[in-house]
């Protein structure tokens, strides 16, 4: 029995086209309908949405959907293309994951979202900072090393961790919006909230500073001194709605204040780097030999930490010693002394140097303690100070 070949199928290049297209389906967050959203669904749904962007791209990702927005509000070209050439890092995550929620659907403006702020200029404020930074960048495309992941800033860092310690401040602020009559600035306790969410100082002063221009407009609103644009920006709250969100407001402020301090307080004081030895006496200037007499200078680092130094001045015949004040070391300063006792320490003139010197060699820890006594001189009180004429005989 003969076999009969099957029949094959030409698959066409539109079927393949069609194929690809269902199979890279556009998972990102939809923003139909929005505009019948409430508040509270329009701020979950942004938070979503943003939160999506957040963990499924890097910033870099982002970057064409940005460049899309611009090309479709009509940017110049030499705009677009001097943000394209910018180094990917400038282009954050935020703005990518605004841009691409525009490009979705979500209206620029809206009146109870975001205090009525203009996603749309502030995306385009971001983009214009870039293409003016983006001029001292430093292009040298025989050196440029491909694939390098862009390091975040230590400051990027505690930014982007600070705005997931807001979420319960965001969450009051819509409790305020949508219901101000019954909100209650004293159910939330700021303070313990940032505690609970490990908040550090530089934390705290960015939510503080983020937070601080809207109780700064609201206290020129509640001090009767506001222009007649924030009045009419308000005009649909009464004054003990606006009230009450000072007062949040001002709970956030003080929480904020207050983490600030108690870290100036327990903070650990900086340790002192130590400075080598051979630096600290770089500057003393003394004699390092006396041929007449055969005297050698000790290394001048040993008399740091030094309980006793004794000292000969070859110009004037003098014998000193310098003794440590008490729970003190002796240490040195440009070309002195210091740390010593004024009292205790004490110098003699030398009749018959080239003897005495011969005895002081020979004398043991217990002579030297009365070495000065038996010299028949007037004592003199040392001044500290080292100079070409000193030998530095010996210390203890």
């Amino acid at each position: 029995m003969a076999r009969t070949s099957a029949k094959k199928t030409r698959v066409t290049r539109k079927q393949v086209a069609e194929h690809r297209s269902r199979s890279q389906k556009d998972h990102s967050p939809s923003w139909e309908g929005c505009e019948n959203f409430s508040t509270e669904e329009f701020y979950r749904h942004w938070q979503g949405a943003m939160a999506y962007y957040r963990t499924e791209f890097k910033a870099s990702d982002l970057k064409p959907a940005v460049i899309k927005w611009m090309t479709s509000n009509d940017y110049p070209k030499n705009i677009i293309e001097a943000f394209k050439k910018s180094k990917d890092f400038r282009c954050n995550g935020t703005m990518g994951g605004i841009a691409s929620c525009l490009l979705r659907g979500m209206p620029a403006v809206r009146a109870d979202f975001n205090h009525g702020r203009n996603s749309a200029l502030w995306l385009g404020d971001q983009i214009a900072d870039i293409v003016e930074n983006s001029k001292m960048d430093v292009e040298d495309e025989e050196t440029e090393i491909k694939n390098v992941v862009p390091q975040i800033s230590i400051q990027e860092r505690v930014r982007e961790a600070t705005f997931g310690m807001t979420e319960e401040i965001e969450d009051a602020i819509q409790r305020w919006q949508t219901d101000p009559d019954n909100f209650n600035p004293k159910e939330f306790k700021v303070l313990n909230l940032l505690k609970g969410k490990q908040a550090k100082a530089a934390h705290a002063r960015i939510i503080r500073d983020f937070y601080a221009r809207d109780l700064a407009e609201l206290e020129e609103l509640a001090s009767g001194n506001a222009d007649e644009q924030l009045r009419e920006g308000y005009s649909h709250r009464s004054k003990k709605q606006i009230r009450t969100f000072i007062e949040f407001l001002r709970e956030v402020n003080e929480a904020c204040t207050m983490l600030m301090q108690e870290a100036k307080v327990t903070r650990k004081p900086r340790a002192k780097k130590a400075v080598p030895a051979d630096k600290v006496v770089a500057k003393m200037k003394y004699l390092k030999t006396f041929e007449p007499l055969k005297l050698v200078s000790i290394n001048p680092t040993d008399i740091l930490g030094a309980k006793e130094l004794w000292v000969y001045n070859t110009k004037y015949r003098k014998l000193g010693r310098y003794t440590a004040a008490e729970y003190q070391e002796l240490n040195v300063k440009g070309t002195s002394i210091t740390g010593f006792d004024e009292v205790r320490s004490i110098c003699k003139t030398l009749r018959k140097p080239e003897e005495k010197l011969k005895e002081f060699k020979a004398a043991g820890k217990v002579q030297l303690r009365k070495f000065l006594e038996d010299i028949n001189a007037t004592d003199a009180r040392m001044n500290g100070r080292i100079n070409e004429e000193t030998i530095l005989l010996k210390i203890a």
